[in-house]
């Protein structure tokens, strides 16, 4: 791990300048200052308040060790009240996969309290390689991996956030941002929809992106596949347009509006689209995931390091230079558990130095600052597909395979809902509280966070499985009863089964 990413080092309050923020009841307006004494500690009650007796995420069982907490390494898993035992357990889970050759590589960390206990690479760099063994190094725990889907998470985050500083209507048309829905058939279409999954748009396009020459036209004009607001299905192109909604309320391209009020104030260092162009000194730290047969005009394959694997997606990149709301961001594990833990930490980053870990109001030496107000950071975890009347609509319980919990399936804002009913296909496992959520990454990446205080949990998984074919016996079919089926997808969720590695991390609590 580089050493800017050493236990305790967080940004100095100079390195990020937080944008105003609109007022609001739940906005503590930060950063505090160490000389506000009463006001830093009316903050600190606010803060605590949303994270220990939040009714909407159902804490029955408040934990008082659950605080804004800054990452850092812890020294044994039982600081933190975990067994380092099945902790183990969930390591050699993932080693007998890359010994397995389902995967050639992964890094797997786990995070309680703000404490990393685990966080170990596996395999080699480059999956799916070809060339030489010498040309295909040992994994580092800082490797670079491409995303896919959790850059959704991205995405979702800056459309709250946006909204929160009252940039961004959610309740709105989008129409009143994307001028093209403005039409009988999309008119209806808020904003809403597109980061919860009920716009009415079909998975992609009808027709390959690939070598369209106005590829955001060709969405814009896309047609519905079902009434806005009244079914759950999951949407790339939903997301890409979202991307666009973004981009004109907050009057910056998609990875600047992420750099500006997510990755920066975080220090996500490591995190970035198009790594190759933003991120050339890191290249050897950048994890393979395949061939492409498409990119290189000869039709001569050409291997993917520091590229999003996904096709329309780096067509769009590369000829309309714009990145995705839906895929394309590159990151690491470490820098995704920031991400994670400021969803513990209710939209809170910890700045300074705290003795311990974490900040209260007696501690002078740190402070915090809020990012997002604390509940539309838990809005934006809790379930949101549901109807004028508050019923959910998407499927609850048990699901005939992965891609129809991922289609279909309830969902908050960009992310996918614990399950612990038999027979669902969810990430976050068996052992989860009702109030985790996680994401999967097409390409074999994934992303749990766990906000109950008497779990308090990030756990990621990455792998360089590479993206399973679209095509061909394993691509996307419909089978004889007329259901979406993908076997590669589902070869890949089963092989990996990070729902087992989530089972095991849970059972390693061991106490609050």
């Amino acid at each position: 791990m580089a050493t800017e990413h050493g236990p305790g080092v967080v940004p100095a309050h100079d390195t990020y300048r937080a944008p105003p923020r609109s007022a609001s009841p739940w906005d503590l307006h930060g950063p505090f200052s160490l000389d506000g004494g009463i006001m830093k500690q009316l903050a600190f009650a606010a803060l605590f308040s949303s994270i220990l007796v939040t009714p909407a995420l159902s804490f029955a069982t408040a934990s008082s060790s659950t605080r804004p907490y800054v990452l850092q390494y812890g020294s044994s898993p039982g600081q933190v009240n975990m067994d380092a035992c099945t902790l183990d357990a969930a390591s050699d889970h993932v080693r007998d996969v890359v010994n397995a050759g389902v995967i050639d590589g992964a890094v797997l960390l786990v995070a309680r309290h703000g404490k990393v206990v685990l966080h170990r690479a596996y395999g080699r760099r480059d999956g799916n390689f070809a060339g030489p063994a010498a040309e295909n190094p040992s994994m580092s725990r800082d490797a670079i991996f491409d995303l896919q889907s959790i850059t959704k998470t991205f995405t979702a985050y800056i459309a709250v956030d946006l909204h929160d500083q009252g940039l961004l209507d959610l309740s709105a048309p989008v129409a009143n941002y994307l001028p093209e829905f403005n039409t009988p058939e999309k008119s209806g279409v808020l904003v809403r929809d597109l980061v919860r999954f009920t716009s009415g748009h079909s998975i992609d396009a009808a027709a390959s992106l690939v070598g369209d020459p106005d590829p955001w036209g060709t969405m814009l004009a896309e047609g519905l596949v079902a009434t806005p607001g009244t079914m759950v299905f999951y949407s790339d192109i939903g997301y890409r347009l979202l991307g666009r909604v973004l981009e004109a309320a907050g009057g910056l391209p998609l990875d600047e509006l992420v750099q500006e009020r997510l990755t920066g104030p975080l220090g996500m260092k490591d995190t970035a689209w198009q790594p190759l162009v933003n991120m050339p000194s890191k290249a050897l730290r950048f994890a393979g995931t395949g061939y492409s047969s498409v990119r290189e005009t000869n039709g001569a394959p050409r291997y993917l390091r520091g590229e999003t694997a996904d096709e329309q997606d780096a067509w769009i990149e590369s000829h309309t230079h714009a990145a995705t709301g839906c895929d394309g961001a590159f990151s690491t594990a470490w820098d995704l558990a920031l991400f994670g833990q400021m969803f513990l930490n209710r939209g809170a980053r910890v700045v300074g130095y705290p003795g311990w870990g974490y900040c209260t109001p007696w501690m002078w030496t740190c402070d915090i600052e809020l990012l997002a107000s604390p509940a539309l950071v838990e809005a934006t975890i809790d379930l949101q597909t549901k109807d004028a009347s508050g019923a959910p609509l998407g499927i609850h319980g048990a699901t005939s395979s992965w891609l129809d919990d991922l289609l279909f399936a309830n969902k908050s804002y960009g992310w996918e809902l614990a399950d612990a009913d038999p027979g669902a296909h969810v990430v976050t496992g068996l052992y989860a509280s009702p109030s985790a959520v996680s994401k999967i990454g097409g390409a074999g990446t994934f992303l749990t966070v766990d906000p109950d205080p008497s779990r308090d949990l990030v756990v990621v998984l990455l792998t360089n499985h590479g993206l399973p074919s679209f095509v061909g016996p394993d691509g996307i079919q419909v089978d004889g009863s007329g259901n979406l089926i993908w076997p590669g997808y589902e070869n890949m969720l089963n092989g990996i089964a990070p729902n087992i590695v989530n089972d095991l991390v849970q059972l390693a609590i061991t106490g609050p």
